[in-house]
């Protein structure tokens, strides 16, 4: 009967322990390729849509983190950006000022720790930069002491739609010559 009731703890303990573990806000619940209509059904919250006036080939959609990843504290008062190419999902941003950088830790519980993390990062004040990838997405962290606060950015952009980036970045060029 013992070994029953510890048995029984034990899958209690690990049940928990999964939960918390699958509380954290996965961006990627936002499919890359999705069109905007399919993310802002997701959401419940209002966005403000910033459309690329001159070529509507981009558009940015931001919400406010509470409402992008509800219950997650490191979004708390931080715009979350989704950035469209072509209707397309292709990039999330997240930007944060904060006293203490708590990014970092939600996107290695999520895409996986970077190892060998720049010394600066770890400095009173840190100021670091790294880039680290899984099979999806690229993420690029980033954070920079501002005054009293740190600005910290995360930058999640799809690996699978590349020739968006590479089409808008060939439609903005500017012909030879011309400056």
């Amino acid at each position: 009967m013992r070994k029953i009731k510890k048995t029984v703890l034990i899958f209690l303990v690990q049940l928990m322990i999964v939960n918390i573990a699958q509380a954290r806000c996965n961006l990627e619940l936002f499919r890359f390729g999705s069109s905007i209509v399919e993310v802002e059904k997701q959401i419940t919250g209002d966005a403000i849509v910033i459309p690329n006036v001159e070529k509507m080939n981009r558009e940015e959609v931001f919400y406010p983190g509470e409402e992008a990843c509800k219950g997650e504290k490191s979004f708390e008062g931080s715009p979350v950006t989704f950035v469209f190419l072509y209707d397309k999902l292709v990039e999330i941003q997240v930007r944060r000022f904060s006293e203490n950088p708590t990014l970092a830790s939600w996107a290695e519980s999520i895409y996986g720790e970077k190892k060998k993390k720049p010394r600066s990062f770890y400095a009173k004040n840190p100021n670091a930069t790294w880039i680290w990838d899984n099979f999806n997405a690229v993420i690029f962290y980033s954070v920079v002491p501002d005054y009293q606060n740190l600005i910290e950015t995360i930058v999640i952009q799809s690996k699978h739609h590349q020739r968006y980036f590479e089409k808008i970045s060939k439609e903005q060029e500017l012909p030879q010559g011309e400056l």
